[in-house]
């Protein structure tokens, strides 16, 4: 093989490298897009849902109780919305994993990278785009980048999170990605900050 044709080779190795995360990109941002991606029921209850920025009829803080759930498209418009979540008092990103679902709802944990930040937060996912609304104490980014959390449980969250995100990433997006923060949470601090956020019941006790 000459030079030239192993630079080229190369280049275009680049440019296919380039191109898949250019198509992952797309998707982490298009929900409709995303909502291809479901089987065909799951499909139809989220484009059947209402296109909205807050769920119809709900009460209480918006995304912090299971009576007013932040609305997105699927399991994937979580993980979209959710990636592109920061603590509005720092900055910082926030990291999370699911919970539990009861009915509609999801409820989610989200810790901060120095674990000193956790939360809770709700979701209802059978929508069809991504509600442009935040919760208080929170912003949104204009995209997401990077996968910051699952969608599922991480069953010593947040430790071993980086490896799922990855692996999640890799069926969603198909590109094994995560945030690199994902790996330098202070697992020690973010336990004690769940710690004490559970020792409060969660919306969802009551209605079990």
């Amino acid at each position: 093989m000459s030079f030239l044709d192993a630079f080229f080779e190369e280049q275009t190795e680049q440019t296919r490298s380039d191109k898949m995360y250019n198509d992952a990109l797309r998707l982490f941002n298009t929900a409709a897009l995303q909502n291809d991606t479901y089987d065909a029921a799951l499909a139809a209850k989220i484009r059947a849902g209402a296109d909205c920025d807050v769920i119809p009829g709900s009460t209480g803080s918006f995304g912090h109780v299971a009576t007013n759930p932040i609305p997105v498209n699927g399991p994937f418009g979580e993980l979209t919305y959710l990636s592109r979540l920061r603590v509005r008092a720092t900055g910082s990103m926030v990291f999370f994993h699911k919970v539990r679902s009861i009915g509609a709802v999801d409820e989610f944990e989200v810790v901060n990278v120095s674990g000193r930040f956790a939360d809770r937060l709700y979701f209802d996912m059978y929508h069809p785009r991504l509600s442009r609304m935040y919760p208080d104490r929170f912003t949104l980014e204009r995209e997401a980048v990077f996968p910051r959390g699952i969608t599922t449980t991480c069953p010593d969250f947040p430790k071993g999170l980086q490896k799922l995100i990855k692996k999640e990433a890799e069926q969603r997006l198909g590109v094994d990605v995560a945030e690199k923060e994902s790996a330098r949470i202070d697992i020690a601090r973010a336990r004690d900050s769940l710690r004490c956020l559970r020792k409060y019941s969660s919306p969802l006790d009551k209605e079990a």
